[in-house]
C-alpha cells in the first residue's frame, strides 16, 4: 500500500469515526454565549437583570428546573451547572464509542471537584442545602450519592465515598501507600482539622491526575496535548499549596513533600524557593518559565484566578484547531465549562458589588 493511500485511509477513517459528532458540536458551538453577552451581563446592577437577559437565551427552559426558594445568585449558579451537565449528557449520546473513555475521564474531574467542595464546606459547618448550588453534576457520582456524602456524619462520610465507583477505584489506588484505616481517619478528621482537610485534598488531586496520566486511552496527538495541560494544572496546584504552607509558617522541606503532587513539569528547586517568598507579588517572576502571568498579583486569590484563566485559555487554544477528531469535542466541552464558570463569576461579582470592570477581569475569553 502506498504512503498516499495510507494517509487517505487514515483521513477517511477519522471522518467516519468523528465526522458526525464533530458536526454536532460545531453546530452547538455556534450558539454559545459570546463575549458581548458577558459584557452586557456585567453591566447589570442586579442579578435579576442577568436572569432577565438569560431568559431570552437557551437558559429559559433551564430556570424552570431551579427550586424557587433559591436566592437569585443561586438560581443562576444552579442553572449554569444544570445546563452544563445536560450538555455533557447530550454530547455523550452522540459521540462515537471510541471517544467515550476520554470524555468520561475528562468529566471525572467533577467528581473530585464536588467531593473536595463538600469536604471543605462540611469543615465550615455548611449543610447540603447550602452546598447544592455549587455542585456540578457532570461526573460519575450522581446528585443522590453526593447528597448522601454531604449529609453523612463521622465515619459514615468515608463509607458513603467508598460506595461510589470513584471511591472504590481511588481507595484501591492508595491502599498500597495508605492503609484503609488511616484513610478512613483522614475523612473523619477532615471535618474538624484544616491540616487534615488539606492533606486529603492533595490526596484527591493526586488520584485525579494519576487517573488522567495513566487511565485514559485516547489518540496520540490529543493525548500529548492533554498530558501537557495536566502537567500545567499540577504545577498550578502545587504552587498554590506551597504558598499556603509558606503563609502558615511552614519552612520544612519534608512537610512540603506531603503537599506536592507528582507529575508536574516544574523543578523541585523552584518549589522550594517559593517557601521563602514573603511578597506574593514576587511569585510571577519566579514561575515565569511555566506561567507567563500578566497583570498585578496582590493575593493568593489573584494568583489562583490567573492560573485558572491561563489553563482555561490553554485548553481551548490547544484543541480549538483540531479538525475531525476527539480534540474538537473536548474543545467544545471546555468552552461550555468556561461559559458556566463565567456566568457564576458574573453573578458573584454583582452580588459582591464589584464594578463591571472588576467582573470582566475575572472572566475567561473564549
Amino acid at each position: 500500500m502506498s504512503a498516499i493511500s495510507s494517509v487517505f485511509e487514515l483521513f477517511e477513517s477519522k471522518h467516519l469515526v468523528y465526522g458526525y459528532a464533530n458536526a454536532r458540536v460545531k453546530a452547538r458551538k455556534a450558539k454559545i454565549l459570546q463575549w458581548e453577552n458577558f459584557e452586557d451581563f456585567s453591566n447589570q446592577n442586579t442579578v435579576d437583570g442577568v436572569i432577565a437577559m438569560l431568559e431570552r437565551t437557551y437558559y429559559k427552559d433551564v430556570f424552570s428546573q431551579v427550586p424557587i426558594e433559591c436566592s437569585r445568585p443561586e438560581m443562576v449558579e444552579l442553572a449554569a451547572g444544570i445546563h452544563y451537565a445536560e450538555v455533557v449528557g447530550k454530547v455523550w449520546e452522540f459521540v462515537p464509542a471510541k471517544a467515550r473513555p476520554a470524555i468520561a475521564g475528562v468529566m471525572r474531574k467533577w467528581d473530585f471537584v464536588n467531593l473536595k467542595m463538600i469536604l471543605a464546606s462540611r469543615r465550615t459547618g455548611k449543610k447540603w442545602e447550602e452546598i447544592k448550588p455549587y455542585i456540578i453534576p457532570a461526573g460519575t457520582i450522581g446528585p443522590r450519592q453526593l447528597e448522601s456524602i454531604a449529609r453523612a456524619e463521622g465515619e459514615k462520610i468515608y463509607v458513603e465515598v467508598r460506595r461510589t465507583d470513584l471511591g472504590r477505584e481511588m481507595f484501591g489506588q492508595t491502599s498500597a501507600v495508605i492503609k484503609g484505616t488511616e484513610l478512613e481517619q483522614m475523612f473523619i478528621q477532615s471535618v474538624r482539622s484544616s491540616q487534615m482537610l488539606n492533606q486529603l485534598q492533595v490526596l484527591l488531586d493526586t488520584a485525579y491526575y494519576n487517573y488522567l496520566s495513566t487511565g485514559m486511552d485516547i489518540p496520540d496527538r490529543d493525548a500529548q496535548i492533554l498530558q501537557n495541560i495536566v502537567k500545567k494544572e499540577i504545577d498550578a496546584r502545587n504552587i498554590i499549596n506551597v504558598l499556603r504552607l509558606a503563609k502558615a509558617g511552614v519552612k520544612n522541606e519534608e512537610t512540603l513533600k506531603k503537599y506536592v503532587i507528582r507529575g508536574g513539569a516544574m523543578r523541585s528547586a523552584v518549589m522550594k524557593s517559593l517557601l521563602g517568598v514573603e511578597d506574593i507579588g514576587a511569585v510571577p517572576q519566579i514561575i515565569s518559565h511555566t506561567f507567563p502571568i500578566k497583570g498585578e498579583i496582590k493575593t493568593l486569590v489573584d494568583l489562583e484566578m490567573a492560573f485558572k484563566q491561563e489553563i482555561a485559555r490553554e485548553k481551548i487554544k490547544r484543541f480549538y484547531t483540531s479538525t475531525v477528531s476527539l480534540g474538537t469535542i473536548l474543545s467544545f466541552l471546555f468552552i461550555k465549562e468556561e461559559e458556566m464558570n463565567n456566568l457564576r463569576r458574573v453573578v458573584r461579582g454583582i452580588d459582591y458589588k464589584f464594578s463591571p470592570e472588576e467582573i470582566r477581569a475575572t472572566l475567561v475569553v473564549y
